[in-house]
């Protein structure tokens, strides 16, 4: 009865070490000439392989894909932090005029007026983590070189 030749992963195993085989391929690998030169010839692959300079690159890696990465904007915009202040002081110089004739006015109204602005500021802050983490996957996309 004749066994089968290696498969090339077999060969290749072998050429590693001999003691990844089963027996009954490591029997056919001593008695078969082809196959040992088979291995021979991965062994000596894998040995020239082995000694080979790593590759240089006559550029900077680095540097190329730095280069090509958008310019980072500021995480919060303070040209809109500038109007929102802007806004507010308004807002305190009216209500420093005129708070004493709406007092009456904003008094029933104060419980809902104070979940409002924090539902607007939650809302703001909400809006910009999602700025951010839609830059970062923008980003992570440009980065990957598929």
């Amino acid at each position: 009865m004749m066994s089968p030749h290696l498969s090339e992963h077999a060969q290749q195993e072998a050429a590693e070490s001999t003691s990844r085989l089963p027996a009954a391929q490591a029997a056919h690998l001593r008695s078969c000439p082809l196959c040992q030169g088979r291995v021979a010839t991965y062994r000596h692959l894998l040995t020239a392989v082995a000694h080979q300079p790593p590759p240089t690159f006559a550029f900077d890696l680095t540097a190329s894909v730095l280069a090509q990465l958008p310019r980072p904007k500021p995480a919060f915009p303070w040209v809109l932090s500038g109007v929102a202040a802007l806004v507010l002081g308004v807002v305190v110089a009216f209500l420093a005029l005129f708070g004493g004739l709406l007092v009456p006015v904003f008094q029933s109204f104060a419980t809902s007026l104070g979940v409002g602005l924090v539902t607007v500021a939650g809302l703001f802050v909400a809006g910009q983590c999602l700025e951010l983490v839609a830059r970062h996957r923008r980003q992570m996309r440009q980065l990957a070189f598929s």
